[in-house]
Order: structure tokens, then C-alpha cells, then sequence
């Protein structure tokens, strides 16, 4: 009885291993037509090529390869025992010229390929929305994004962030929400704490006596004894760091190139003795002046990425659509969290910005992801392939009061016209340029921007090719003035054939 239960066993063994063979010759093609197709997609090539590539992966190769085995063997006199029988050869072909197609399209594209797949993995699926096409949409990118997680290696470049709060002991306030205006209201008066803060920079920061600047645990008892509201007196250590500090280009290059031997140290006292450092330096300072001035600052590491940042390579020579290496900071007011990036509101006239202060959690996760997801402070946090595929979006979009409604993806494409919906409550002015995607100087396009109600519809009229519409934003209030600049919101990158 022993006996026949174990031939059993070793029968059913048998068949499954010989089933999970036969399934790699099915998989591993399909496997690699898929990469094919996706990175067409994401490249903008056609998908023809992609089919052409994926019919010699099997059956066209892997058959021949056979087709001639077994015609030459047959021209033999006296052929040697095949080992193998016909199917187990048909198998190993197909393995070798997969395996060899995967190992170079990963050697070449190896900046692009899983990174394809976590953007446009899924776009045999566009428009398609219903139950069938959701959940295998969401297999395929689940799948995808762990092979994107993988590939993306752990980046020490800015050390790690500081330990994160836990989650369920985060106090969170609610996300600002578009409103449209109720007809006839009285305007009510603006909160002056509420973001966006005012981008004016208080005197007490902008005219400091340099006998105050001697330290910076000098500079933080400075502020501290000047600024009794919390969040007055964070945004004044913000602002004096924007002011006295000055992005380190030639730091940043050396980083990207590894040699850290030679790239000047970004501890906070080294960067504010030097007034200059890239991300960390800025980050590292706000934290050594939070302490001086009795705030808790904490440091915090990741990704960035928006539409201008993407065209800067990183050291492969690739844009990543998930960004580059950063770090920036969280703080602790009255027990809630907020977000900051002194980094990013550091433009180049020297004037401090406030869209990174104190940034609305949810805004935030338009261009920034920390390692740490706690550090989101996001009820619901977005994993990297969320983050990827989500349009490339500035948290100023906000400031306007703007949704993005359709495209909901950084990549789509189109034949020929492209549209942009935007929920838009406040009726802000809109406007949106397309240029040739990857050209900093390129021949902008006019796109017809037309709002009705409390929604804008962008329509671009595109030839074939690679672009990117920039969505660009001000005030009514300011355009009825007639006085106005416009903000960059946001953009979209099109494949148009």
C-alpha cells in the first residue's frame, strides 16, 4: 500500500514539474513581448515591432532552431540518440533566445525597461474601465511595480531619514478642498497661517545683524525670541535658510558621479559656515536650527520628480520618471505634522518661495516620496508605482484651487489630439503650451483652453511625435487686475501618432 501511495506521489510530482517546464516555454516569450510592447509604448515606437519581436520570441526562432535541428539529423546516415525528446529541446531554444533577448533589451534599456512597465505596462488596456479590465490592470502593475521595487536599489547618497512617527499617532488636518464661490458671499478673510503663506519675508529675518549670525545655535535663540507662534517661527528659520544658503551645483555633480571623497561635507555647521549645499546641506540646517530654536525638525529622504526636474539625467543618463535622490524635512507643531522643503522654494532670485512649507500632505505626493512611507502622512499612502504612473503634477495646483480630472496617468497616448480635463471651482485662468518632449528650447504649441461651469477642457492638436503639455495657472482675482503671472502647474507627456 506504501508503495503504490508513494508511486503516486511520484507520479503526480512528475506531472507537475513537467507542467511548470512546459509553462516556462509560454511564460517567458509572453514575458518578453510584454517588456517589448511596454517599452514601445513608453518610447512612443509602434507597436508593430513589438509584435514582430514577440512572434520571434515563439514561435518563429525557437521552431525554426528545431525545424533545422531535425532536418539536418535527418540528412545523417547513422544519427546518434536524440537525448532529449522534441519537446524538451523546443523548450531550451525557447529559454536560450528568450533569456538572451531579456539579458540584452535589460543590459541597453536597463534605466527604462521595469520602468516601462510600472508606466505603460497595462496599455493594451486603454480605455477599457470595466470590472475585467480593472483587476487585470491591477495584476499586471502589481507585478510590475515589484519589479520596479527591485530595481530600484537602496540610495545612501543622503543618508536615511529620521525614525518616522507612527502612523495611527499622526494627527492630520483635512486636505484643503475645492470650493466654488457661493453667489453673492462676502469673501471671508484669509487665514494668514493656512497654506500658501505669504512669501514675504519678515524684516526681523531679512535685516538679522550679522552679530546674530555667528552661530547657528546663535542664529535659533535669535528667532526663538522673536517669533512666538510656532508655525511664525518655523517659516522664519525656512526663510533665513533659503536666504542665507545657495544650491551647490558643483557638490550635486560630484555626487552624481559617486565621489564622495572630494564632495564637500553637508553636516549642518560646514554648510552654514560656506552659505551653500545641495538638498542635505538645507535639510541638515533646518533641523540643527529647529534644535536651537526649540523646534522639532526631523530629516527626512527620497524621491523627487516633476516635469523640469525629469530632464535632468541621473548617473546612467537616464530621466527617471520617479526622480532623483533628495531630502527635505518634516516638523512638529502642537503635535501635528507638516511637510517642508526649504530646497525647493530656494528660486534663483533669491526671494523664498512658500509652496513646499508646510504643503498639504496629499500635495506633497504629487513630486515628493520618501523611503519611509510614514513620512507621507498620508492616511492612504501611494506606493513608487502610484507615484510613477500619477500625472506630473506641482503641489501649486493646489494654490488654485485645481483638479486634475482626466488624464489620470504621467504617459497617455493619443491619436493626434490630446485633452486635458481640470476641475477648477475658483475659476482660475489657465493656460497650456505643448512642446517636443526633451527639448528645453523647442517651438511651444498653443493648446485651446476653454472653461464652462466649474470645469476646464485643454485641447492640443499634436502631430505625431513625443511632447509634453505644461499647464500653466493664475488667480481670476489677479487676472481681473490685469496685473498677473502665470504659476506651472503641472504637465503631461503625450505619445501622439
Amino acid at each position: 500500500m506504501a508503495s503504490r501511495a508513494g508511486h503516486v506521489a511520484g507520479f503526480v510530482v512528475k506531472y507537475l514539474l513537467r507542467t511548470i517546464w512546459v509553462a516556462t516555454m509560454i511564460l517567458t516569450p509572453l514575458f518578453g513581448f510584454w517588456l517589448a510592447s511596454s517599452l514601445a509604448a513608453y518610447e512612443n515606437a509602434t507597436q508593430w515591432l513589438a509584435l514582430l519581436v514577440g512572434l520571434l520570441l515563439f514561435p518563429i526562432l525557437p521552431v525554426g532552431w528545431e525545424l533545422v535541428f531535425v532536418w539536418r539529423r535527418g540528412r545523417q546516415e547513422a544519427p546518434r540518440k536524440a537525448i532529449l525528446t522534441r519537446l524538451d529541446r523546443l523548450v531550451l531554444r525557447t529559454l536560450l533566445i528568450n533569456g538572451l533577448f531579456l539579458a540584452t533589451t535589460l543590459y541597453f534599456a536597463h534605466g527604462t525597461a521595469f520602468r516601462a512597465l510600472a508606466v505603460r505596462g497595462d496599455w493594451m488596456l486603454d480605455g477599457h474601465y470595466g470590472p475585467v479590465a480593472s483587476t487585470v490592470r491591477g495584476w499586471l502593475l502589481a507585478f510590475a511595480d515589484r519589479l520596479d521595487e527591485r530595481r530600484v536599489a537602496d540610495d545612501d547618497r543622503y543618508g536615511k531619514s529620521d525614525k518616522a512617527p507612527d502612523p495611527w499617532d499622526v494627527k492630520r488636518e483635512p486636505e484643503p478642498a475645492p470650493k466654488p464661490p457661493e453667489p453673492g458671499a462676502v469673501a471671508t478673510p484669509r487665514d494668514p497661517l493656512a497654506w500658501p503663506l505669504a512669501v514675504d519675508v519678515d524684516p526681523l529675518v531679512r535685516d538679522m545683524p550679522e552679530a546674530m549670525q555667528t552661530s547657528i545655535d546663535a542664529v535659533g535663540k535669535y528667532l526663538a525670541s522673536r517669533f512666538i507662534d510656532k508655525k511664525l517661527l518655523v517659516k522664519a528659520i525656512h526663510d533665513y535658510v533659503v536666504m542665507r544658503l545657495s544650491y551647490d551645483h558643483a557638490a550635486l555633480e560630484l555626487i552624481l558621479k559617486h565621489d564622495y571623497a572630494n564632495t564637500p561635507s553637508q553636516e549642518a555647521e560646514e554648510v552654514f559656515a560656506r552659505k551653500t549645499g545641495v538638498c542635505e546641506g538645507y535639510a541638515r540646517l533646518m533641523v540643527a536650527l529647529g534644535k536651537a530654536a526649540n523646534i522639532e525638525i526631523a530629516y527626512v529622504t527620497g524621491h523627487i520628480r516633476d516635469s523640469r526636474r525629469r530632464l535632468s539625467l541621473d548617473e546612467t543618463g537616464q530621466p527617471n520618471l520617479e526622480g532623483v535622490s533628495h531630502a527635505w524635512n518634516a516638523v512638529k507643531i502642537d503635535e501635528h505634522w507638516y511637510l517642508i522643503d526649504a530646497t525647493w522654494d530656494d528660486p534663483t532670485n533669491g526671494t523664498p518661495t512658500t509652496t513646499y512649507l508646510f504643503t498639504p500632505p496629499k500635495l506633497l505626493t504629487y513630486d515628493h516620496l520618501p523611503e519611509d512611507s510614514a513620512w507621507q502622512l498620508r492616511a492612504d499612502p501611494i506606493t513608487l508605482g502610484d507615484f510613477v504612473r500619477q500625472p506630473l503634477l506641482s503641489p501649486s495646483i493646489g494654490e488654485f484651487g485645481l483638479e486634475l480630472v482626466e488624464p489620470t496617468r504621467s504617459q497617455i497616448t493619443v491619436d493626434g489630439d490630446a485633452e486635458i480635463i481640470l476641475a477648477n471651482p475658483q475659476h482660475a485662468k489657465l493656460s497650456a503650451v505643448a512642446r517636443r518632449d526633451g527639448e528645453r528650447d523647442g517651438q511651444d504649441t498653443r493648446c485651446k483652453v476653454t472653461t464652462r461651469d466649474a470645469r476646464t477642457r485643454v485641447a492640443c492638436e499634436l502631430p505625431a511625435g513625443e511632447w509634453e503639455v505644461q499647464l500653466f495657472a493664475a488667480h481670476d482675482a489677479d487676472t481681473q487686475a490685469g496685473r498677473y503671472t502665470l504659476d506651472y502647474v503641472g504637465s503631461i507627456l503625450v505619445n501622439s501618432h
